[in-house]
């Protein structure tokens, strides 16, 4: 290439030798990193997270022929609940524990990801756009790697199944050819995790306004990509008409009002939000704005990567949570704003400190340090954490399963149902978030005893009550939902009773303040443990 650099990189030519062994690089860079993060999962079989065993737990229960937000209450749409039915019917016919089922299943969109991100990158093998494009794709593999408490989250999917549209977006936009099926299996890929939740397609629009601000054109907008990705959106929607009655009527006028008056029972402020465990994402967000601004005239990549990221961030930022999920669409964006920014910068050294014909193999060597280093890094600090988990074995044949895993992937909560319970029991958690009901039920394949899959509602009605601003009308309304709330739990108790039944102390105390719950419906249980502020309740036989 040229020195000194005085147009985009992007179209620069390339020697057919040197993009094909950079392509093989990267290629061969990204899957490895993806298969050591796999390797972790296969190592951890029971380990799974709150959120994302919940909708596992749902789509069991979907594929049972029980009803979303009538027969299970969650205030999500059902997308989340659809999608998980695919890792529940692997771990029935294939006998192997739901959790690494799950995890395997996000492994495997991954490893399809990243190997569709590399046909799309193909259309540009001999530019410079084939090395930025490789650049981002190895950091997204990187990312992907290093996933621990968020890896499966919508948001996490949501990248996943984005990241080749990011690619082939930006090919389009600097006017490469590529194949229509090529982009409509991209786009429909993408429009799955575009369909998550609404401001997943505001984040996609920022690469694109970068994109439409360097070239002023039209035409890309109704590429065959967008066209598929919209209409998996719209068949989603569509979808709606076709539910139970019931399924609608009971989630867009009950559980939508309910979370939409309480939304604020969960916002933290602004300044906690961005300044806790999440603050060197936004110190790394700023960082590479600096410098795609700076390097702007040589690509659009970095720029485009950055509108992701900050959309990304101004979205957690006005949502007022703390929750880590919402920071990965940041993570993403940030990751590759890095790849890329370095290699522009490789490129602009002077030819006196990097020779022509080293330059080639300088870069690999360059790529090769730099996801080796950021790896040994990141795990660096995990590796005593490692060990201590691998001293602990557990048996697997405990849960019904052959192999062995570790004992500190297997909830706290889980030991007390397996000691007190069968598989044919069902059990009950009133509590205020996901946790500990999941993943106790995955872990120990035990039933929920209630169509409260968790106790959330309880606190945010009762939130909504005491707010000073509530008018009489909604206060009487919200007043009835919170009646037919404790109603439902009541009947679902006395219909299906539960073996165990654990209320968190705090705030249930608070919330059955005036309905004398445990004397009322629970006169069949007494108290068999107390621990970590939930108090546990077996029935008496």
């Amino acid at each position: 290439m040229p020195e000194p650099l005085t147009e985009a990189l992007d179209k620069q030519p390339l020697s057919s030798e040197l993009s094909t062994m950079l392509l093989l690089l990267a290629m061969s860079l990204s899957l490895t990193l993806l298969a050591t993060g796999c390797s972790y999962w296969l190592n951890h079989p029971m380990l799974i997270y709150c959120d994302q065993g919940l909708f596992v737990s749902m789509a069991q229960l979907l594929l049972e022929g029980r009803i979303p937000y009538v027969d299970m209450f969650d205030v999500n749409p059902p997308l989340a609940i659809y999608f998980q039915v695919i890792p529940v019917l692997v771990s029935k016919y294939w006998h192997i524990p739901i959790p690494l089922s799950f995890s395997m299943y996000i492994y495997a969109l991954a490893f399809v990801s990243c190997l569709l991100s590399g046909w799309v990158l193909l259309a540009a093998r001999k530019y410079g756009a084939l090395l930025l494009g490789l650049c981002a794709l190895v950091a997204f593999a990187y990312f992907n790697q290093v996933q621990r408490l968020d890896f499966g989250q919508r948001e996490h999917i949501f990248c996943i199944v984005y990241a080749p549209f990011f690619f082939l977006r930006y090919l389009r936009w600097e006017g490469f050819k590529l194949g229509r099926y090529q982009a409509i299996a991209v786009g429909l890929f993408a429009g799955v995790g575009l369909a998550f939740k609404p401001h997943f397609m505001i984040m996609a629009c920022a690469p694109e306004i970068v994109w439409w601000l360097r070239t002023r054109k039209w035409r890309p907008l109704l590429a065959p990509e967008v066209l598929a990705a919209v209409a998996v959106i719209v068949l989603y929607l569509f979808h709606f008409i076709f539910l139970p009655a019931q399924e609608l009527k009971a989630f867009f006028q009950f559980v939508v009002p309910i979370y939409k008056e309480g939304y604020s029972y969960y916002v933290t402020s602004p300044i906690y939000n961005m300044a806790t465990c999440w603050r060197t994402d936004f110190f790394l967000l700023a960082l590479t704005s600096v410098g795609a601004l700076a390097l702007a005239r040589y690509s659009s990549l970095a720029p485009a990567a950055c509108a992701f990221s900050f959309i990304s961030a101004l979205i957690y930022v006005l949502a007022g949570q703390v929750w880590s999920c919402h920071m990965v669409a940041v993570r993403l964006g940030n990751a590759m704003a890095v790849g890329v920014e370095l290699f522009l910068l490789y490129q602009l050294l002077p030819a006196s400190l990097v020779g022509e014909k080293l330059k080639g193999t300088a870069m690999a060597a360059l790529a090769v340090g730099i996801v080796g280093g950021g790896y040994y890094l990141h795990t660096a600090c995990e590796r005593d954490a490692q060990k201590k988990r691998d001293s602990q074995p557990y048996d697997l044949a405990q849960l019904g399963y052959t192999g062995m895993g570790s004992a500190a992937d297997i909830d706290p909560f889980a030991a007390s149902c397996l000691e007190n319970t069968q598989k044919s029991d069902t059990i009950l958690f009133i509590c205020a978030s996901m946790a500990p009901g999941y993943p106790v039920m995955l872990q120990t394949e035990r039933r929920p005893a209630s169509r409260f899959l968790h106790g959330m509602m309880l606190p945010i009605l009762s939130y909504i009550l005491v707010r000073p601003d509530l008018s009489q009308a909604k206060k009487d309304h919200f007043s009835e939902d919170k009646d037919q709330v404790i109603k439902w739990y009541a009947e679902d108790i006395a219909k299906n009773r539960p073996k165990l039944i654990y209320i968190q102390d705090n705030p249930m105390n608070w919330v059955f303040e005036n309905y004398n719950f445990i004397d009322s419906y629970m006169h069949n249980y007494r108290m068999i443990d107390k621990k970590d502020g939930i108090s546990i309740y077996k029935r008496n036989d």
